[in-house]
């Protein structure tokens, strides 16, 4: 539940957990974990069908850790990339370290935390297509969860759909 200003808030953070929905959310299966390299793209088509009134993506991963009096934030930096069916892309709450009062604003890439949040009110019913790319993974693949609309379905081979890692891994045709 989002609490003070409408998105992530140096104060609340993004809100607090209701575990009850949470609980009913991880029963519907709306979550993977994945993993990508330095330039990969992973990439998981969403349905939304008409009368959606928000389509929340949620990217979250453990960075390695970094080196003290660093000016880098994040070792591994990765990306969440939305994109509606008609190609429009949708960009992650972002907050100014420089101006802790100022309003989240979801207009370029995050290139600071290690957990990224695309909401799009009213979103279009078709095929939505969420991307995590690795823009800067110089520590090996990194691994990260994605949290998004059940069921999420990943394409792993020509004629193969797995909807978790534990199908991605076991498929027998060459990718």
């Amino acid at each position: 539940v989002d609490r003070g200003n409408a998105g992530p808030d140096y104060q609340f953070g993004y809100g607090s957990v209701r575990i009850q929905r949470t609980i009913d959310f991880m029963r519907t299966g709306g979550f993977l974990e994945g993993q990508v390299f330095q330039g990969q793209a992973f990439t998981v088509p969403v349905t939304v069908v008409a009368g959606t009134a928000e389509l929340k993506v949620t990217l979250a991963w453990d960075d390695y850790p970094g080196v003290p009096n660093s000016t880098r934030d994040l070792v591994n930096d990765l990306d969440l990339r939305v994109y509606s069916p008609s190609s429009q892309r949708y960009f992650p709450w972002t907050l100014d370290p420089h101006n802790p009062a100022s309003l989240a604003v979801r207009t370029q890439e995050d290139h600071t935390n290690n957990i990224e949040q695309v909401v799009v009110a009213n979103p279009a019913a078709g095929v939505w297509s969420i991307e995590v790319y690795g823009y800067d993974v110089p520590m090996v693949a990194q691994t990260f969860s994605l949290v998004a609309p059940a069921p999420l379905q990943v394409e792993v081979c020509g004629d193969g759909i797995c909807s978790g890692p534990e199908d991605c891994y076991s498929c027998s045709q060459d990718c």
